[in-house]
């Protein structure tokens, strides 16, 4: 999932919505990638 939304393919907002148990692993993904500008409070 969270390479989807590094790739535009779907929106952070989007997925933690319909998927907020993910949120831990798809915010530490996307950190380690620096892709930090994706998550949105």
């Amino acid at each position: 999932m969270a390479q989807r939304i590094i790739d535009k393919a779907q929106d952070y907002d989007y997925v933690i919505s319909k998927r907020p148990d993910l949120k831990v692993g798809i915010d530490a993904y996307l950190t380690s990638k620096d892709r930090q500008d994706l998550i949105t409070a």
